[in-house]
């Protein structure tokens, strides 16, 4: 974790922190204080901070966890809309990193300008017309996916940050999770864990609604194909990484305690990551 002091003190700096800062919360009956100076959190370290912190959000001890995360950018935005409380569509600015709280609608003209300000602002920055295109709509078929999956009381959330040649970007709900979504299809009953759901959940064509309205993975993983990066999808106790960052695409899952709704977390570059310097012999 980095540093834990008297079991009551966490310093978080990578999303792997989260995980572990998730475990020990999932675990303890202590409170628990969350404190870094450091403005490495990542976009999804930070999103994903902002759901652990709503899933122990309540009447019991853990909900006094204090969270300060001053010199992360996307962490004050995250303060500041009052997500997932507040429930009015909003979208803010700190540098190079957007937070949007989502519309309760598809049809909503404000979140369609929103798109289009996220595709020029990807063809401003080194992303070609057709790929600007692609990525955008693979952010759009994320939020369809919350709008018509999730099932969630609350407002969904877009952050992204783009620089020169490289995009991240997070859409996260806390809805019902691509379990038990995905068994609202008689089609898919029998799946038995979140692990089962996220894996079925990738695959063409699969859907909560025997009408076939998909889940838009696989869409997402298309305009991913020929990108350097990684793709993260968590929900229920369930994470699986899809792996981009060298020539072969590697594909990994493992447990964490259980998130409601769903998270996805892209990174991704136009550029190859740097080799490492080859060892003289």
């Amino acid at each position: 974790m980095g540093e834990s002091i008297d079991g009551r003190r966490a310093i978080i700096t990578s999303i792997r922190d989260v995980e572990q800062y998730h475990w020990e919360l999932a675990e303890s009956e202590l409170r628990r204080q969350v404190f870094s100076n450091s403005s490495h959190l990542s976009l999804a370290a930070a999103v994903e901070l902002a759901c652990i912190e709503h899933r122990f959000a309540g009447g019991d001890e853990l909900s006094t966890a204090a969270v300060r995360l001053p010199a992360c950018p996307i962490w004050q935005l995250i303060r500041t809309t009052k997500w997932p409380d507040h429930r009015n569509r909003t979208k803010l600015r700190n540098g190079s990193v957007v937070l949007i709280v989502l519309p309760t609608s598809a049809d909503d003209a404000w979140w369609v300008q929103r798109l289009h300000e996220l595709q020029r602002e990807l063809g401003e920055n080194g992303f070609g017309t057709n790929l600007a295109r692609a990525l955008t709509s693979a952010v759009a078929e994320m939020v369809d996916n919350v709008w018509l999956h999730s099932s969630a009381d609350g407002p969904g959330l877009v952050a992204y940050q783009i620089r020169r040649r490289k995009l991240a970007f997070c859409v996260a709900d806390l809805g019902v999770g691509v379990l038990s979504s995905l068994k609202r299809n008689p089609e898919h009953r029998h799946l038995a864990s979140s692990m089962d759901a996220l894996q079925k959940a990738i695959q063409p064509g699969v859907s909560s609604h025997a009408d076939g309205n998909g889940l838009g993975f696989p869409s997402l993983l298309h305009a991913l194909a020929e990108l350097w990066g990684t793709t993260r999808l968590r929900s229920g106790e369930a994470a699986m990484i899809i792996d981009r960052t060298s020539e072969k695409r590697k594909k990994g899952y493992h447990y964490l305690p259980s998130l409601p709704g769903l998270h996805v977390a892209v990174k991704c570059s136009l550029d190859a990551p740097a080799r490492p310097p080859q060892k003289s012999s």
